[in-house]
């Protein structure tokens, strides 16, 4: 109990720390003076205040869904794309393994001549069906034929035509 009463009387009275010695007085003039704060300090002040919350609203126009699978399957595209008839030999190659060897320019009569990679010629006109990606030959250049490729957009469902030129390489007894 008396261990109690003298922790009571500790805690009353405090630990016996020093009392502070009253502050100096200051003159008058100092006191009724407004304190001023400094330009740098009202600065910072500003930055530390929080920003207020603004309303965000989200605007899709002209965004793409993410709920809406990015390849879609079209129906009726590829039966339009493809056309009636069965596939022509050139059109079980890739562009890629055809070889442009001769060309003939007669205005609208143009032919040019690819081989494959056995070594059989085909004979090309305006509008011929190459290609494993339903091309048509569009033109018939000087030492070049323009081939236009359709593909399906699969975000759209639309066709895409994309142009590709076969190219006629002079061999090298020519460049001589």
């Amino acid at each position: 109990m008396l261990f109690f009463n003298a922790a009571f009387l500790s805690a009353l009275f405090g630990c016996g720390e020093p009392a502070k010695p009253p502050a100096p007085k200051q003159p008058e003039a100092a006191q009724k003076a407004p304190k001023v704060k400094p330009a740098v300090t009202a600065a910072a002040d500003e930055k530390k205040a929080p920003p207020e919350a603004a309303d965000y609203h989200y605007d899709p126009m002209g965004k793409i869904d993410p709920f809406v699978p990015l390849v879609r399957e079209v129906a009726g595209m590829e039966e339009m794309m493809t056309g009636e008839g069965p596939l022509t030999p050139l059109q079980r190659y890739a562009l890629s393994e055809l070889k442009l060897v001769a060309v003939i320019v007669a205005g609208d009569q143009s032919k040019a001549m690819v081989e494959d990679g056995k070594g059989d010629g085909y004979i090309l006109t305006k509008g011929t069906m190459i290609g494993n990606r339903r091309g048509e030959v569009s033109e018939i250049k000087h030492n070049e034929v323009v081939i236009v490729e359709k593909e399906i957009n699969p975000a759209t469902g639309g066709v895409l035509q994309k142009k590709v030129s076969l190219v006629l390489h002079k061999s090298e007894e020519e460049e001589l």
